[in-house]
């Protein structure tokens, strides 16, 4: 009898010993996810990746292939350019953090909103075929991925489109020195009134199939940015519009 009750204290004693270890443990684990959730929010109070204005466009990269522009756009825009979309994620760190570091990395080696001429074919032949767009990125935007014909079509594209400005051709140009060398008032005024018709064309031919194109033709821009953020949004809602196109709406909006 003696050993049997020695038998049952030691094993209430080891009963004992197993629920304070669980109950300690239990303890430490919920003191870990208490100071995970503090520093969790105190983080948030870090001003860096806040900002989320984007920069106005000085130097728009002139594309002559729509096509390949649309590619540009959808994998390699929002970190090399003045036209990100900041999705909702970025608004919380340290996800803000980690994008505004890789946003502001990617334009400060390559902006198409601030062309300086600095990127060849090579190059971007290069990073398409190595690092871009890079993995963390098309993680989180599956339709950033490149196939590898949308890689040769976005190479070309900026060939040419490199080509053209570097021979100083572009459509700018060509109706700038039109404009001028007509001279005289009603040719000015001529030209304006093609130029708005030209445009209310433009839109009527990439809007007016699936919507109304009113609202469109009704809108006025206070800057050049804000005409090219409502080209912007028709090109993402999918619209192909050529840079020539562009120049011309951006002129019939700001006017």
């Amino acid at each position: 009898m003696p050993t049997t009750y020695y038998r049952s204290a030691d094993s209430g004693r080891s009963a004992g010993r197993t629920s304070r270890c669980k109950t300690s443990r239990t303890r430490a684990v919920l003191l870990a996810l208490g100071a995970l959730v503090a520093v969790f929010v105190l983080i948030q109070f870090v001003p860096y990746g806040r900002d989320h204005t984007n920069p106005p466009v000085t130097n728009a990269f002139r594309w002559t292939s729509p096509e390949a522009k649309a590619i540009a756009r959808r994998a390699c825009y929002d970190c090399h350019s003045n036209h990100t979309k900041w999705w909702w994620a970025v608004d919380v760190a340290p996800f803000s953090w980690l994008a505004q570091h890789d946003i502001s990395g990617g334009r400060a080696r390559l902006n198409f909103s601030e062309w300086s001429g600095t990127l060849t074919t090579s190059a971007l032949q290069n990073a398409l075929e190595n690092t871009m767009p890079p993995v963390q990125f098309t993680l989180l935007h599956p339709n950033a991925r490149l196939t590898a014909a949308e890689k040769q079509v976005l190479l070309d594209g900026f060939q040419q489109s490199l080509a053209m400005q570097q021979n100083g051709g572009g459509s700018g140009s060509s109706s700038s020195s039109a404009s001028s060398s007509g001279g005289g008032s009603s040719s000015s005024s001529g030209s304006s009134s093609g130029s708005s018709s030209s445009a209310t064309a433009i839109i009527d031919a990439r809007c007016g199939s699936c919507h109304s194109a009113a609202p469109a033709q009704q809108f006025r821009a206070s800057s050049a940015a804000e005409a090219q953020a409502l080209i912007d949004q028709m090109i993402q809602q999918g619209a192909v519009v050529t840079p020539a196109e562009e120049q011309a709406l951006i002129k019939y909006y700001t006017s």
